[in-house]
């Protein structure tokens, strides 16, 4: 029997090698991943003169521009950038070289750049031989002690600037490179050395992109002395959304929430715009899950509720990926969506918002025993606060499964060894952060109820429960059980110990409720109730300022009304925040972005079947698309990915979607690969022939630096734009993962009809 070419690539290493499986790279592993479409030149990436050895200009510019990139840790543009160089120019060993740094985090790949670099490293300067030889020591042996070797790079780093003074670069990168080694266990002696050291940078280049180093040198102490970074870096480079969400960190941390909060929008806009240019999912881009929690954060201390809860309901709107988004993940848009959704909508207590999401798609139902809990938990509390019993008494029984069973005891041993073992309410527990409680990494979140050893699960179960004794007017059973439940947020604590006319414990814990605009208008509140008056006038005086962007249609802000009425202000009590001079020249945020990340429109195609019939994707306009790239029979991971979606064809045609499956091969091979594949029996399945790569290119299934077509998958929405994508050197086979990931984007867009 004849070896398929498919088995032969399994078999033969050399083979492999020699001819790499469709849709990998021909120079290795490494270039399998990372961006594989061209680089363009964009305006506004940093002012950086990094001068290689190169006789192609252009190559010259797009280095400058990957080091830009560097600065700013847009490390996947950065990369591509690089290969760019690679591209115009292969013997320039520099452009591996900035592969290599554009892999700071990803150890691996970095070596095998650097392997490239050394390779070429005779035909570059001395200058860049140091470069290269400094990060080449560093990954030289990755087993050595990562501390010794941040070391070594430091120390590589200071001997290009004794060689070559006036290198803006090299002082730029030892910065760096001083303030990263931190991470492991390296002490940063003095920051004012390295603050001095950017300070040579600036004297030349006084908007050179390392003001992000600055604010990073200050940021966990004394943040206050990179004020005039943050005022410059955005503005260093306007192209780079981490360049803007920066100096949001240093804002935030010297209480100007109002600067904050616009860097972080001008991030979130920066980000989309790129996004849906370059037709790449949110959660594939460095830190931009993060920007937009810190910014709803941020939006929710300030008092602009209805602009947090737009956010935190398009992070959650975004497309899942087993890869790259999902809710069993920590720190990526799923995750945060979700939990800012709940902060904002409980501190500013919009209960008949928050049940109305109960069956949308905004909190759908998981299978993780911490996410339910705190699904549940959140609408129990809401149906309390609109006095529904029968609603809360369904999130209580809901939470049930999810709860521990009783401890088993064994009767054949004696007493004093019998066997106490809990349950775990699900295999698929995953770490949920406590929705109220801002976490400024995911490495914290939930860690409350960890060091209290209290599940979620037990938390919900008890708040739920003693709101059920409040309306039913069991005070005792609910004192006890509030007490149990000792992760209430102090804003609701004040309202149960209200409810149950303890105002003294109301005043206690109002007095331990940040001091945010939302949480000094319960304050307020709390002490007039309690009769404190000359205390409520003292803390509404603060609030003046601090609530000057509250929303004025909630219901804290009536409340505040009421409050100004009693302590004898007037009606217009918010006193807007005087305009600053230092926070920088700002562009209109309109003219960085849009607001909120939305799909971008699928390019049409004409392509012809096996009977030569031409089959366009207007044609399907009004129904759901799930439109697949595959390389041709000959390629076994694209038969896997057809025989996985033929077997799923009719789960697909119930729910009303169309499949396309659009090979690199001639339309006389269409009918064998539906043969092979079993599509051939499915009739929502239809192959069609792209063997010129016109349509792979338009929808950048395709590698413009080799000159071959990668896999890609797609969900089009009937209005034709694109809600889900994955594109790869690996098709993607998870029929079912999409199929139901379709149907939970869709019903967003059913959401925005039945609401226009």
């Amino acid at each position: 029997m004849r070896a398929s070419p498919w088995l032969l690539f399994l078999l033969v290493p050399a083979l492999r090698a020699a001819d790499p499986l469709p849709g990998h790279s021909v120079h290795g592993e490494a270039f399998d991943e990372g961006p594989r479409q061209a680089a363009v030149l964009i305006e506004g990436c940093g002012k950086v003169d990094f001068p290689i050895t190169t006789k192609n200009p252009e190559a010259g510019k797009f280095f400058n521009q990957g080091v830009g990139q560097l600065h700013g840790f847009w490390y996947f543009e950065a990369e591509r950038s690089f290969r760019q160089v690679a591209m115009l120019d292969p013997d320039c060993a520099m452009a591996y070289w900035g592969c290599a740094m554009a892999n700071v985090n990803n150890e691996k790949r970095a070596v095998d750049f650097m392997k490239k670099a050394k390779n070429l490293r005779d035909k570059a300067s001395k200058r860049e031989q140091l470069w290269i030889d400094a990060l080449a020591n560093f990954y030289v042996d990755t087993k050595k002690d990562k501390k010794s070797r941040q070391m070594s790079f430091i120390k590589d780093t200071e001997s290009i600037i004794h060689e070559f003074p006036e290198d803006l670069e090299a002082k730029a990168f030892l910065a760096w490179a001083i303030w990263h080694a931190k991470e492991d266990g390296v002490p940063m002696v003095s920051r004012e050395a390295v603050d001095a050291l950017l300070s040579q940078v600036f004297a030349k280049e006084p908007m050179h992109p390392a003001h992000h180093y600055r604010i990073h040198l200050w940021d966990d102490d004394k943040p206050e002395r990179a004020l005039a970074s943050a005022a410059r870096c955005g503005q260093t480079s306007p192209a780079i959304a981490h360049m803007w969400h920066m100096p949001g960190h240093t804002f935030s941390k010297t209480d100007r929430l109002d600067d904050a909060s616009w860097q972080q929008e001008a991030a979130a806009r920066v980000d989309h715009a790129y996004m849906i240019r370059t037709q790449i999912l949110p959660d594939q881009i460095h830190n931009y899950a993060h920007n937009t929690e810190w910014f709803i954060r941020t939006l929710n201390e300030t008092g602009r509720a209805h602009d947090a809860i737009a956010q935190a309901k398009n992070l959650i709107e975004i497309p899942r990926h087993p890869r790259w988004n999902s809710l069993e993940k920590t720190g990526d848009s799923a995750s945060y969506g979700r939990t800012r959704l709940f902060d904002s909508l409980l501190k500013f207590e919009l209960w008949n918002e928050l049940a109305a999401l109960e069956n949308s798609p905004y909190l759908d139902v998981t299978k993780n025993a911490n996410w339910e809990a705190t699904r549940l938990r959140a609408l129990g509390v809401a149906y309390f606060f609109k006095d529904d019993k029968e609603g809360l008494h369904r999130q209580l029984e809901a939470l049930k499964p999810f709860l521990p069973k009783p401890p088993a005891v064994t009767t054949t041993a004696p007493a004093t060894t019998t066997s106490l073992t809990p349950s775990t309410p699900s295999a698929t527990t995953a770490a949920v952060p406590n929705p109220e409680k801002p976490a400024p990494t995911p490495a914290r979140r939930n860690e409350g109820n960890k060091r209290q050893g209290k599940p979620p699960v037990e938390m919900a179960s008890k708040e739920l429960q003693a709101l059920e004794a409040i309306l039913n007017e069991d005070h005792e059973t609910a004192q006890k059980l509030l007490t149990e439940a000792s992760d209430i947020p102090k804003a609701r604590l004040m309202r149960y110990q209200t409810r149950l006319g303890n105002q003294d414990k109301a005043l206690q814990a109002a007095n331990m409720i940040p001091q945010d605009a939302p949480g000094l208008a319960l304050r307020v509140e709390a002490l007039l109730r309690g009769g404190k008056k000359d205390d409520a006038r003292k803390f509404f005086e603060k609030a003046r300022g601090t609530s000057a962007l509250l929303d004025a249609d909630l219901p804290m802000s009536h409340q505040m009304d009421e409050a100004a009425a009693q302590l004898g202000f007037s009606k217009a009590w918010r006193t807007p925040p005087s305009p600053r001079a230092d926070s920088g020249e700002r562009p209109a945020q309109d003219s960085l972005g849009p607001l909120h990340w939305h799909p971008w429109n699928a390019g049409d195609f004409s392509l012809s079947d096996k009977d030569s019939r031409q089959v366009s994707l207007s044609e399907f306009h009004g129904k759901p698309v799930v439109v697949l790239f595959y390389l041709g029979h000959v390629c076994g991971h694209c038969v896997e990915q057809l025989k996985a979606f033929a077997a799923a064809a009719k789960d697909y045609e119930a729910a009303g979607f169309k499949l396309i499956a659009i090979g690199a091969e001639p339309a006389t091979e269409l009918a064998q690969t539906a043969a092979i594949s079993g599509a051939e029996n499915a009739p929502n399945i239809t192959l069609l022939s792209d063997a010129k790569y016109e349509a792979f290119k338009k929808w950048r299934c395709y590698d413009d630096f080799e000159g071959m077509g990668l896999h890609g998958a797609f969900l089009i929405d009937a209005r034709g734009q694109v809600r889900w994508s994955d594109v790869g050197y690996e098709p993607f086979k998870d029929a079912t993962f999409l199929l139901q990931e379709s149907r939970r984007l869709l019903r967003f867009g059913a959401l925005a009809t039945a609401q226009r």
